[in-house]
């Protein structure tokens, strides 16, 4: 049965319109994948992918490492709360009062369900970045982009009814989204200390990090640009489930690999900066892949 957040600290349109605003910036690439959604089930993955920005800009924006631990360990209580049917945060009144409409309302508030194990899991991504040591080993990255990124894919086919065929291509198409999210970042990252490849793959190569950011690096740092991608790409057109994915997913993954594509195309931008799709050639992508 369906029930309300008691006492809600904020309107319930205000906190769904600070989710619209976090998640769904005009032009953005959830905005267009999640635009013809059912209003219930937008509502409550725009909740989702608020939460996640909210965690993902923790680690990016406080350059404190106390301050950032502090507000991870905030966020760890706000959902704890939601456990206990309290809404500490207009993100989790959305995401509670959402889950609720499509009646997942109780297991929200269980704290041994699928459901909020998921969301823990973010939180987990969110304490690697803030305690960063770095990936020995391929699997060790593996756990991570698991923890930061197909959490969130996993529980978006959740909402969307899919199968637990579905909800595990979800997870693994999440993974190598965040692969090459932080591909994309790789210059800035290892700038700041923060490298997002297996420490192996580097040796391999005969590289550092520092090799990853500087103006002019040796003639393997490409090579292990172009061997990433490549691994990425092949990642990206493996959906293990039958059928076609939802549209959320075909319009990401579209929109994912025409970034890939301009970065093969100049893999030595990769130390720059991110690489970036025009907002009309965003909307021609989603308008595509729809079909």
């Amino acid at each position: 049965m369906n029930r309300e957040v008691p006492s809600p600290s904020v309107d319930p349109q205000l906190a769904h319109a600070e989710c619209e605003r976090l998640a769904r910036p005009v032009g953005s690439p959830f905005r267009l994948a999640s635009l013809k959604l059912p209003a219930d089930r937008q509502q409550a993955i725009t909740a989702l992918r608020a939460l996640d920005v909210s965690l993902a800009e923790i680690p990016e924006t406080v350059s404190e490492p106390q301050v950032a631990m502090a507000k991870l360990d905030w966020w760890r209580e706000a959902l704890l709360g939601m456990t206990q049917d309290r809404a500490e945060h207009p993100v989790i009144q959305s995401l509670l009062t959402s889950l609720d409409a499509l009646g997942l309302g109780e297991e929200a508030r269980s704290e041994d369900s699928p459901l909020v194990a998921r969301l823990e899991e973010r939180l987990g991504g969110a304490r690697i970045e803030l305690e960063y040591e770095g990936f020995a080993a391929e699997a060790d990255l593996e756990a991570y982009l698991d923890a930061r990124y197909a959490s969130l894919f996993a529980l978006y086919a959740r909402l969307l009814e899919a199968t637990d065929d579905e909800v595990d291509a979800a997870a693994r198409l999440g993974r190598w989204h965040g692969r090459l999210d932080r591909a994309r970042l790789l210059g800035r990252h290892a700038r700041s200390g923060r490298v997002y490849l297996p420490q192996e793959t580097l040796n391999r190569h005969g590289l550092d990090e520092a090799d990853l950011y500087r103006d002019a690096g040796p003639d393997s740092r490409e090579a292990l640009f172009r061997e990433e991608l490549e691994r990425i790409g092949t990642g990206l057109g493996d959906w293990q489930a039958s059928g076609r994915p939802p549209r959320l997913f075909r319009i990401l993954r579209a929109i994912d690999r025409e970034h890939l594509r301009l970065m093969r195309s100049a893999p030595e931008e990769l130390t720059a900066g991110r690489v970036e799709i025009s907002p009309l050639r965003c909307w021609w992508l989603a308008w595509r892949a729809a079909w």
